[in-house]
């Protein structure tokens, strides 16, 4: 009696499977992917104006000049940054910016001239739609120039939390709201009830040109 041998079947098996992955392959290539999976490698550079609000308690005194506490006022807040966001959703940002203000002295002084000026760099969190929703959070320096009789010449080490909205208005456009709570070492830490650290407050407005993105067309 004859035996039948099993290759040609083995063989007829391997070539139904390879057509069948190589079909399912061919499938998969022809349906689109999604946006977010396409669009990698995002760089965004803009800039921002706005405003920055001091804290009274900041900490932001030379060392011959930190005697009593002196209120920086509100200043105009300009700044430039620049992303890349590796996916749509996830991405590092450094950023740097100057808020030329005064410092109160007394009621009936208009006060001295000074500036503030911080670098920063946060990790950045947003949904990867068209009007985009996100949250960062990083670290810095927070300086202050200015002359003796003001405030003196000083950088501290500040860290920083927020988020707001951007919208891609075009491919290569996109503007933003950003929301800040800027943190620095306080006038009065160390102090009987007081402070270690003091809270400033940042809000701006914000458009960058965006390198790398294909579409507006996301979910909304």
């Amino acid at each position: 009696m004859l035996r039948r041998r099993p290759l040609p079947l083995i063989f007829a098996l391997a070539s139904v499977s390879s057509a069948l992955v190589a079909g399912v392959a061919r499938a998969d290539e022809a349906r689109p992917k999604a946006a977010w999976r396409q669009e990698k490698h995002i760089i965004e550079v803009g800039g921002s104006l706005g405003a920055f609000f001091p804290s009274a308690d900041h900490g932001l005194y030379a060392v011959d000049v930190k005697d009593t506490p002196k209120t920086i006022k509100t200043g105009f807040d300009i700044g430039v940054r620049f992303a890349y966001l590796p996916l749509r959703f996830v991405g590092v940002e450094v950023e740097g910016g100057a808020v030329p203000t005064r410092i109160k002295l007394d009621s009936g002084d208009k006060g001295r001239r000074l500036t503030m000026f911080g670098v920063r760099a946060h990790l950045i969190l947003q949904m990867p739609t068209q009007l985009a929703l996100f949250v960062l959070a990083g670290g810095g320096i927070l300086g202050v120039s200015s002359s003796e009789k003001a405030l003196g010449n000083n950088v501290d080490g500040a860290l920083h939390v927020g988020g707001g909205l951007k919208y891609y208005l075009t491919p290569k456009v996109v503007l933003r709201i950003d929301g800040r709570d800027v943190i620095s070492p306080a006038f009065s830490r160390g102090t009987v009830g007081g402070y270690d650290w003091a809270h400033s407050g940042e809000f701006t407005f914000g458009a960058s040109f965006v390198i790398g993105r294909k579409s507006t067309k996301m979910p909304r």
